[in-house]
């Protein structure tokens, strides 16, 4: 995580001079989805010492999106059609289900800690997508977002005893390769909302999960990735049925 911030940092420092600075009113957004996404991340760590990835991601996928759903239906006035809401529905229950079925067992603590990951993932990106439109230049707000989300999390890691000082427990190619795709999939996450509605958005993203799915199976020959087969093709006929509705 605090290598994702060091590569964010490097590429979008420069990069913000070439922008319009950002309005006062902007600032507000950058503020909140800067503290947002420091609890994100340490979230998504703590998380991972209480349970698999495999049960804690898809909750954490699937709760905001169900949450970003209800938030764009009932507060935001978003153009939610009837079957955007079953798409988004039915790509809720293919996540959900993908959890639970790799679960061993129930673990509260990590449930607990997915949930809230799920919240702060719901609430910076709602932010983040209000205020990407918001923006008289929508580069103006990506590179700032993008440049200062990591920092609560590169400090962290500097005066934790569990960050930079555990020397053996990181790598640089694997931290340089995580801080660029960071940037590439949230980055293209912030310019589509733009275009479209934001709970379509974070609906169509979760095809990502389906591609894991994939290379479990094919390629790394996971035996269990073949109960994640009917999710998948739940979040895709969901994703499918979004699709259609964008105008």
């Amino acid at each position: 995580m605090a290598f994702t911030s060091i590569i964010e940092i490097i590429v979008f420092l420069p990069l913000v001079f070439f922008v319009p600075f950002p309005t006062v009113d902007i600032w507000y957004f950058l503020i909140a989805t800067t503290i947002l996404h420091g609890f994100y991340r340490y979230s998504v760590i703590a998380s991972y010492n209480y349970a698999d990835l495999s049960f804690v991601y898809p909750i954490a996928r699937g709760g905001s999106c169900f949450i970003i759903g209800v938030i764009s239906l009932f507060l935001l006035s978003n153009n939610i059609s009837f079957f955007g809401t079953i798409g988004i529905l039915v790509t809720c229950l293919g996540l959900f289900m993908i959890s639970f079925m790799s679960a061993k067992k129930f673990n509260q603590k990590g449930f607990l800690l997915a949930i809230l990951t799920a919240v702060l993932i719901a609430t910076y990106t709602i932010i983040d997508g209000i205020g990407v439109r918001n923006t008289e230049n929508a580069f103006t707000y990506i590179f700032w977002m993008l440049l200062l989300n990591g920092i609560p999390m590169l400090i962290y890691a500097l005066i934790s005893k569990n960050g930079f000082r555990k020397k053996n427990t990181y790598s640089l190619i694997e931290g340089t390769s995580a801080g660029v795709l960071a940037i590439l999939g949230y980055g293209l996450v912030v310019w589509s909302m733009q275009f479209i509605e934001i709970a379509y958005v974070s609906s169509i993203r979760e095809v990502s999960i389906v591609l894991a799915t994939i290379i479990s199976l094919y390629l790394l020959k996971e035996k269990a990735a073949a109960k994640r087969i009917i999710p998948s093709i739940l979040i895709v006929t969901g994703v499918t049925l979004v699709y259609f509705q964008i105008n």
